[in-house]
């Protein structure tokens, strides 16, 4: 193809737009120069696109952050990218700004999310993505497994911001994978980790990673914890994290919660300021170190795999309020 031009593809994708979700064909996608295009092979679902399904954030266009596939075409110049196998990093930024120049990509100025601002996703048959969004899978890594590079690669990134020091305790607030996921990240920093949840066989995970866990309704309010990671985005958990934290101590919040109307988060930023505690947020990290964990067995991800589903049925379960709750859903176009 040249650049600049159309390719020979006609694509099939999930959109969204006012509330409606759509099955769409659209004509041959365009790609620019030092862009390629990437035939998706897997998606996860992930808890943004739950919330986009459900209404509770603004979106047009095509969802999915979590995305594998096959490189089908390139500049010339790039061809050692042709028929790679590939995890897609959802992070677009400049590399110019003062925030890119310090290492700090996720807050680039201009920074555009794939499958969330500026740039579709991958709940399609094709996705364009620029080439620095690429990252090569190894060989033995199947599908499956390198689907949930991107939210280990956010399991790595709170790891990062909870500082971990001796005895360090920390309760994680949730069982579905990106809880699951982030607990045995910060299991291997030596961290004394419980997980809080409702799902019996997830929870079970947890007895055979050797951490240790309890339903959330059990757990006692004593604020004895040194850092509380909230994983759900719902009013009950989030208000519950200040139960669990000490004085000093932190939270950090990865699902964004609702903040206004009847379901609005009810954080007590009263209790939160008087125990001076502090509240961190948590999004994307290190998609390339991800895919190290995963290739070299250092988290059970593939236990967290749970139904799977073709692209058509997407937009019949997008707004299911339960759908990012549990094991992970795997889109196959």
């Amino acid at each position: 193809m040249r650049k600049g031009g159309r390719s020979a593809v006609t694509i099939r994708c999930v959109h969204v737009e006012g509330g409606e979700i759509q099955l769409q064909s659209r004509a041959e996608p365009i790609r620019e120069a030092g862009q390629a295009i990437v035939e998706i092979t897997r998606a996860g679902l992930s808890h943004l696109d739950a919330a986009i399904g459900q209404g509770r954030v603004d979106f047009t266009g095509v969802p999915g952050q979590e995305m594998v596939g096959r490189v089908t075409q390139v500049d010339s110049e790039q061809e050692e990218w042709k028929s790679a196998r590939v995890v897609i990093d959802p992070l677009i930024n400049c590399s110019q700004c003062r925030w890119c120049g310090a290492g700090l990509r996720s807050q680039c100025s201009d920074l555009r999310i794939i499958g969330r601002s500026g740039a579709d996703g991958g709940l399609a048959t094709h996705v364009v993505v620029p080439l620095t969004s690429l990252v090569r899978i190894p060989d033995h890594v199947d599908d499956d497994a390198a689907v949930f590079a991107v939210p280990v690669s956010r399991a790595i990134q709170a790891a990062r911001q909870a500082t971990i020091q001796g005895q360090t305790y920390v309760t994680i607030v949730g069982d579905n994978a990106l809880a699951l996921l982030t607990a045995q990240v910060l299991v291997r920093l030596n961290a004394s980790v419980r997980v809080l949840g409702g799902h019996e066989t997830l929870l079970d995970r947890c007895e055979r990673w050797g951490i240790r866990h309890r339903r959330r309704e059990e757990a006692g309010h004593r604020a004895d914890q040194d850092i509380v990671v909230e994983c759900t985005g719902e009013r009950p958990a989030v208000a519950a994290t200040l139960g669990f934290v000490r004085p000093r101590g932190t939270i950090i919040q990865m699902i964004a919660p609702r903040v206004v109307g009847d379901r609005g988060t009810t954080l007590d930023l009263q209790k939160l300021v008087d125990g001076e505690i502090r509240l961190i947020g948590s999004s994307f990290g290190p998609v390339r170190e991800a895919v190290d964990l995963i290739a070299t067995d250092q988290i059970d991800v593939v236990s967290l795999v749970g139904v799977r589903k073709r692209l058509e049925d997407v937009p019949g379960i997008l707004s299911d309020p339960q759908l990012a709750t549990g094991r992970k859903v795997l889109v196959t176009p």
